[in-house]
């Protein structure tokens, strides 16, 4: 029996919403009869520790390897979620959790273990509910965000359900948003079936999603407390095709009223004169960051990514054009992390998201600052603020290379944001722009094959 002061308890499984409708017809199965049986799924795991797991033999009844079960977490608050989100390959709104009683570890053939099963030391593996007291439960329990590395396994305790899971196993379905608890109330009743249980946070007193609620004592972000904490692959890629429709149409349709650039070179003139010269590059003007990757202030910080500009092989092969385009990029690269009134004290800790609020601010300044522009330098620009960091983390960071793909990017393109990317990287940490350089050509080479 499950100890009384278990009872209450669930464990929880994430998947992306198009995932469902196959759960539905085929019930939660594990990755190795996904295979055997060719039905597909959205991967929303890590690939290094999936090999890891499917040569990882499980001690006890009823054996077999990690893939041959279908895994559950015990921790809502999930760190492994939080790490796929930070690495920009999830689109946390599509993330749904499914809780199932933790009356099903009586089944036997569902175990459980007091720790990750992504590590090289395997975790102990228990059948006997009994010994649900050998967790670590204020690790599992805990509401943090961010878990110390000593504590991270034993807060990643797993349940190991063999081959598959019933759908009317699951209790509730979490979402994030009204539009998957619409698709899936919608999923079940095209398929005649009973309507399910779709619930938002809290459930069971936990919280399952993590959003710019972080953020909460800082004044700009006062009305984002419900927004995902870092916009995922494919949100922003329609953020960055929306913004730049909507510049090209805007544009096409009236002129600007006293603009203060006539174009890209007289732009660059004009800032580099006067840094402060429009209200986005003020806001990032002699603000601090507290992180460990920057040490300068953000406009310090991006005079130097332009500097280093010249320095840069894929920027030296440029036309003049091009040129002029990346180093305007340059300048606005950083301006999501302004103004300095949106940091509390004035200070900006580290922010995933920065490249997703410079480019909605790009949208202000490109349809009312320039005179003329034309719909190319409208779109490179977007495409290298919304992006600029991109090619750092496929090569440093485990960032999936199928984002920088799906774009569809020319040669050029790419060498565009290659002379970017290095340019900012160097300016934060050489290690970082060596790895980062060596990797490019096989990187731009993948992406265009």
């Amino acid at each position: 029996m499950i100890p009384a002061k278990h009872s209450n308890r669930y464990f929880y499984h994430f998947t992306h919403m198009d995932n469902i409708e196959s759960i539905i017809d085929n019930g939660l199965i594990s990755t190795n009869q996904k295979n055997s049986r060719g039905i597909s799924h959205v991967n929303v795991a890590n690939e290094n520790i999936q090999i890891r797991r499917s040569n990882t033999q499980v001690p006890c009844h009823p054996h077999g390897n990690i893939h041959d079960y279908v895994p559950f977490y015990f921790a809502g608050t999930n760190p492994m979620l939080l790490s796929l989100l930070n690495n920009k390959n999830i689109d946390q709104p599509y993330v749904v959790y499914l809780a199932i009683s933790i009356e099903k570890l009586n089944e036997n053939h569902v175990i459980f273990t007091d720790a990750s099963a992504n590590t090289h030391n395997l975790p102990n593996f228990y059948s006997d509910p009994q010994h649900l007291d050998k967790l670590n439960w204020l690790q599992i329990d805990s509401k943090r965000w961010g878990t110390p590395r000593a504590e991270l396994n034993a807060r990643m305790a797993e349940v190991l359900v063999h081959n598959n899971v019933p759908l009317d196993w699951i209790e509730s379905f979490i979402v994030f948003n009204k539009l998957c608890k619409e698709r899936i109330e919608g999923l079940f009743k095209e398929k005649g079936l009973e309507k399910p249980k779709v619930t938002y946070e809290p459930f069971n007193d936990t919280r399952f999603y993590f959003t710019k609620f972080f953020f909460k004592d800082s004044e700009n972000f006062k009305d984002r407390h419900n927004e995902t904490l870092v916009t995922g692959p494919n949100s922003l890629k329609e953020l960055y095709n929306e913004i730049t429709d909507d510049i090209i149409e805007r544009r096409s349709q009236e002129r600007p009223f006293n603009p203060s650039f006539k174009d890209v070179k007289d732009a660059l003139i004009k800032i580099k004169n006067n840094f402060c010269i429009i209200e986005e590059l003020r806001g990032i003007y002699e603000l601090e960051t507290k992180n460990d990757a920057h040490r300068n202030m953000v406009c310090e910080h991006t005079k130097d990514v332009v500097g280093n500009l010249d320095s840069i092989n894929y920027f030296d092969g440029l036309d003049d054009q091009d040129k002029a385009i990346v180093k305007l990029a340059g300048y606005f690269h950083d301006i999501g992390k302004g103004p300095k009134t949106k940091w509390k004290d004035g200070v900006q800790p580290a922010y995933a998201d920065h490249p997703a609020d410079s480019l909605k601010m790009m949208e202000r300044i490109l349809i009312e600052e320039f005179e003329d522009l034309s719909e190319y330098e409208i779109d490179s620009i977007c495409f290298l603020v919304g992006y600029h960091d991109i090619i750092g983390d496929i090569i440093n960071n485990g960032r999936t290379k199928k984002e920088l793909i799906d774009l569809n990017k020319s040669g050029n393109d790419l060498n565009m944001l290659a002379a970017l990317s290095l340019a900012d990287i160097k300016s934060i940490n050489y290690t970082w722009y060596f790895t980062t350089k060596m990797g490019i050509p096989n990187l731009i080479k993948n992406v265009l094959s």
